[in-house]
C-alpha cells in the first residue's frame, strides 16, 4: 500500500499542513528555501520558453536540480518535474513537449532514465510508491502514461509506442460501505519489461507483470499476467499466439 503521506490526496488533506508547505510538499519535497525558489523561478520563466533558445536555456539550468544528469539534455516546453532531486538522467536524454516527470514516491534508487531514452510528448512517468527505471535507448510513446506503485523497471531497447498505459497498484474493493477511495491501495508486485520488447499502440499493463526479454505485445491488448521471453501476445487478457525462434 502506498503510504498515505504521499498521496496527493493525504497530503492535501492534512490540517497540519499550511498551503505552502502542501505545495512544497508535492512539487519538491524537503529543499531549502533558496532552491525552491530557484526551482520555481526556472520553471515559470524556461518552462514555457519556445523554440531552440528555450532549449538551450533548460540545458543550461534544469540539471542543477536532478540528482544526477548526463550531457546532451534535451527538454521541450511546457515539462514539469516534481521531486527533480530524485531524479538521475544520463547522457542524450529528451523529454518532449508537455510531459511530466514526477518521483514524488520514488525511493533509494529514485527514478532513473538511463542514457539515450526518449520520452515523447503529453507523457506521465510517475512514482506514487517505488522505484522507476528506463533502461538505455527506452522509446516512450507519446500521450504513454507509467505510474508505479511498488516499481517500474523497463529494458534496454525497449519500444512503447503512443497511448500506453502501465499501472502497477490495485484498490481493495471489499467494503461496499466505503468509497473506492477510501479503501486501502495494494500492489502485487513491481511491472519488469526486459529488454528488447516491443508494446505496440494502446496497450494496457496491469500490475505485478513480467514480460520477458524480446517479446512483442499487439496494439490494443491488456497484459494482465507474465509474457514469456520471445513471444507475441494479443488479446484482453493478452495471450501468447506464437514464440519467436
Amino acid at each position: 500500500m502506498e503510504p498515505n503521506h504521499r498521496t496527493i490526496r493525504g497530503i492535501l488533506s492534512d490540517p497540519d499542513r499550511s498551503s505552502y508547505r502542501k505545495y512544497k510538499d508535492l512539487t519538491v519535497g524537503d529543499l531549502g528555501f533558496s532552491r525552491f525558489l530557484a526551482y520555481e523561478t526556472a520553471s515559470a520563466l524556461l518552462g514555457p520558453f519556445p523554440g531552440a533558445l528555450g532549449i538551450v536555456l533548460r540545458q543550461k539550468i534544469y540539471p542543477r536540480f536532478f540528482r544526477n544528469c548526463g550531457k546532451g539534455l534535451v527538454v521541450g516546453k511546457n515539462c514539469t518535474f516534481r521531486h527533480p532531486s530524485r531524479m538521475s538522467l544520463g547522457d542524450n536524454v529528451t523529454i518532449d513537449d508537455n510531459t511530466l516527470i514526477d518521483a514524488r514516491g520514488a525511493g533509494g534508487k529514485g527514478l532513473v532514465l538511463m542514457d539515450d531514452v526518449i520520452i515523447n510528448r503529453n507523457s506521465i512517468v510517475q512514482s506514487k510508491s517505488g522505484d522507476i527505471e528506463l533502461g538505455k535507448s527506452v522509446s516512450l510513446g507519446a500521450n504513454s502514461v507509467v505510474v508505479s506503485w511498488s516499481g517500474i523497471r523497463i529494458g534496454d531497447g525497449a519500444r512503447i509506442a503512443g497511448g500506453c498505459y502501465l499501472s502497477a497498484g490495485r484498490f481493495e474493493f471489499d467494503d461496499p460501505t466505503k468509497n473506492i477511495a477510501e479503501q486501502d491501495g495494494y500492489s502485487t508486485g513491481p511491472i519488469v519489461l526486459d529488454e528488447n520488447v516491443w508494446i505496440a499502440t494502446r496497450v494496457t499493463i496491469l500490475d505485478g507483470v513480467h514480460i520477458g526479454r524480446g517479446s512483442i505485445i499487439a496494439a490494443g491488448s491488456v497484459v494482465s499476467g507474465d509474457i514469456p521471453p520471445l513471444s507475441l501476445a494479443h488479446g484482453n487478457p493478452a495471450k501468447v499466439v506464437f514464440t519467436r525462434r
